[in-house]
C-alpha cells in the first residue's frame, strides 16, 4: 500500500470566511481612502470631479444612443500654443516647443463662442496647449461667453492672473483652477524653469478675496520631485483662501511602491486641512494606484460629449489627441464647427480608432456608462 501523502493544513480556509478575510481596512492606501471618504461627504463642493457628473446629461446621451449627432455640450479651447513656463511634466510640452508660437485670432476667438452659443454648448474649458492667459484676449473671451449663459473654467499656472485680470475672472468665470505644486521657490523653480512663485501666490491670494461668485482651487501634481511639499502646500493655498486644492498624477502611470506609501502618508496629513470652508479632493488614482485598463466598448462615446480646439485650429477628437495629427477632425479656419462635426472626415476619425491603441483614458467610467445604456439586453433586466 502505498503511504498517504499528508499536506499540511492551510492557515486559514478560504470559504465562508472569505466575508471576514475582506471585512475592514487592509494598508496604508485604504485607511486614507476611508479617512478621504468621511471627509469628502461633508465637502461643500462635492463631486466636483466625479465622472458620474455624466448622468446629469441623459437627455444628451438619449440623442446620441438614437443615432443623433448632437454637438458636445462641452468644449475645451487652447487659446494659445505659447506658455511662459517650461515644466518637466508637462504632458503637451511638445506643444510649446520650439517652433511653435500658434494662438487662435482675435477675432476667429470670439466667433467660435458665438458658433458654440449657437450650437447649445453649455460649457467652455479655457485650458492648453499652451499658457491660456499668455492670449491677450482670454479674459475677454471668457466674459463673452458667460455673457452668452455658458459656464466658464480656467485652468492657469497662475502667474499671469493679477489683481486687474482676478477682478474680472471672479465676476465671469464658473472656476478658475491654479497648477501649483510646490510650496518653495526652489522647488517651482526646478518644476516649472520659471521663477515666479511669490508672483502666483500674490495672484491667488487676490482673485480668492476678489468679489464674485466664481470657485478658486488648487491642483497638485505628485511627482518624485515635490511630495515633500504637499502639506505645505495645501496650507499655504488654504491660507490664501482659496475653496480647494486637488492632488493628482499621470493617469495610467503607477508610483513606485516607495514613492507611493511616502505619498500616502503625506496626503494622510494634508486631509487635517480640510474644513467647511476649504475642500481636500485627492484623484482615486493616488489611491489605487494602478495602470491597469481594458477599453472594451463598442467605440468611444466619450468624444461625441466633449471636443477640444486647438489653438492651431484644429479640432481634436479629444484632450489626450491634442499632440496627435490622427485625432484632428477639420480646422476652424476652414469650416465652421457645425460642418466639422457633420463632416466625413471626424466620422473617419471616429469609425477608424483603434481603441487598444489609444492611452490610458481619463474617461473609461463614462464611456462604460454610455456603453452600459445603449447596448443592456439581459432577459434577468429586474435582478440587480
Amino acid at each position: 500500500m502505498l503511504p498517504l501523502i499528508q499536506f499540511p493544513a492551510p492557515a486559514r480556509m478560504v470559504s465562508e470566511d472569505v466575508a471576514d478575510i475582506t471585512s475592514g481596512i487592509h494598508g496604508l492606501a485604504e485607511r486614507v481612502a476611508y479617512k478621504y471618504a468621511a471627509i469628502e461627504r461633508q465637502h461643500r463642493f462635492r463631486f466636483l470631479f466625479e465622472p458620474l457628473r455624466l448622468l446629469m446629461e441623459q437627455g444628451f446621451v438619449a440623442r446620441y444612443l438614437a443615432g443623433e449627432n448632437p454637438f458636445p455640450p462641452s468644449v475645451e479651447i487652447d487659446p494659445a500654443n505659447t506658455c511662459n513656463h517650461d515644466c518637466e511634466f508637462c504632458i503637451y510640452h511638445s506643444l510649446h516647443g520650439p517652433g511653435r508660437r500658434e494662438r487662435l485670432p482675435d477675432e476667429r476667438l470670439f466667433s467660435l463662442i458665438d458658433e458654440l452659443r449657437d450650437l447649445g454648448t453649455k460649457s467652455l474649458l479655457f485650458v492648453g496647449g499652451g499658457e491660456p492667459m499668455t492670449h491677450p484676449r482670454t479674459v475677454d473671451a471668457i466674459e463673452r461667453a458667460a455673457g452668452y449663459g455658458m459656464s466658464c473654467g480656467l485652468v492657469t499656472n497662475g502667474s499671469l492672473v493679477d489683481a486687474a485680470r482676478g477682478a474680472r475672472l471672479k465676476q465671469a468665470a464658473t472656476y478658475v483652477r491654479f497648477s501649483f505644486d510646490a510650496a518653495s521657490r526652489e522647488t517651482h523653480r526646478a518644476l516649472h524653469r520659471h521663477d515666479d512663485f511669490d508672483r502666483i501666490v500674490s495672484n491667488l491670494a487676490a482673485l480668492a478675496a476678489a468679489d464674485g461668485p466664481c470657485t478658486v482651487g488648487t491642483g497638485y501634481f505628485i511627482n518624485e520631485g515635490n511630495w515633500r511639499e504637499i502639506v505645505p502646500n495645501a496650507r499655504m493655498v488654504k491660507d490664501a483662501g482659496a475653496h480647494y486644492i486637488q492632488f493628482k498624477t499621470y493617469s495610467g502611470l503607477a508610483l513606485d511602491p516607495a514613492l507611493h506609501k511616502r505619498v500616502l502618508e503625506q496626503l494622510d496629513e494634508a486631509l487635517d486641512l480640510a474644513e467647511p470652508r476649504f475642500d481636500v479632493h485627492i484623484a482615486d488614482r493616488l489611491f489605487e494606484n494602478q495602470a491597469f485598463q481594458v477599453r472594451g466598448y463598442s467605440r468611444c462615446h466619450f468624444q461625441a460629449m466633449k471636443t477640444v480646439i486647438g489653438a492651431d485650429g484644429w479640432l481634436y477628437l479629444c484632450a489626450q489627441k491634442r499632440t496627435n495629427p490622427a485625432g484632428r477632425v477639420g480646422n476652424v479656419h476652414e469650416q465652421t464647427l457645425g460642418e466639422i462635426w457633420d463632416g466625413v472626415r471626424r466620422r473617419a476619425v471616429v469609425d477608424g480608432l483603434d481603441l487598444v491603441g489609444c492611452p490610458y483614458c481619463v474617461h473609461d467610467r463614462q464611456n462604460k456608462m454610455i456603453e452600459f445604456l445603449g447596448h443592456f439586453g439581459a432577459p434577468h433586466r429586474g435582478f440587480y
